[in-house]
């Protein structure tokens, strides 16, 4: 009996370990989520994070809201250009698409910043480090999807905060939120246990 109990104990323990670590996340970057009008500072670059496009080769309405934000700050003043960051391997590439996207919404091509390799959000925040390290920066995503961008952000010492885009009930969003605090502990075990 006792080492049934004992197993049922380390069961839980292993359980919980993920929500922990997720809530840890969530914690650690909370603060640094802000509404598009919370915003007071300019910043150099607005990084929009990729994410599905359509088959008729347009943004998916979850990337549609990550561009419209994107493009109101840019009209704002609160960013002076736009990094676009996404999958460039599939039959409609991401970056292509938020690319053409922008254009038609009257954003100056020599203010869009391409990064063609971000094939995910810890690939678009490595390369975004590479290239911008020294430029402060607004990411652009879903509040959700924030909290895992901004904890690899704040881990590659980058200079910056995250605006979210909004937020409502997209297809598969529960799917997408479960999906997440698994990538939450997968980043946190990559930038934090096996850095």
């Amino acid at each position: 009996m006792k080492k049934l109990k004992l197993l049922i104990i380390i069961c839980l323990v292993i359980c919980l370990i993920p929500f922990g670590i997720n809530g840890f996340v969530i914690f650690k970057t909370k603060n640094n989520i802000f509404e598009y009008n919370e915003v007071k500072d300019n910043y150099d670059i607005a990084l929009i994070l990729g994410c599905s496009v359509l088959r008729n080769g347009k943004p998916s309405l979850m990337l549609r809201d990550r561009l419209n934000k994107g493009i109101e700050l840019y009209e704002s003043n609160k960013v002076n250009k736009i990094l676009i960051s996404g999958d460039h391997s599939k039959e409609y590439s991401e970056v292509e698409v938020m690319n053409n996207y922008l254009i038609e919404h009257g954003i100056n091509e020599e203010d869009i910043l391409i990064d063609y390799e971000g094939y995910s959000t810890s690939e678009s925040l490595l390369n975004y480090k590479e290239k911008y390290s020294d430029k402060s920066v607004i990411i652009v995503t879903q509040k959700y999807h924030l909290y895992r961008a901004l904890f690899i952000a704040n881990d590659l010492s980058l200079n910056g905060i995250g605006v979210h885009a909004k937020l409502i009930n997209y297809n598969g969003q529960t799917f997408r939120e479960i999906r997440e605090i698994l990538a939450r502990n997968k980043d946190f075990a990559i930038f934090t246990i096996l850095k």
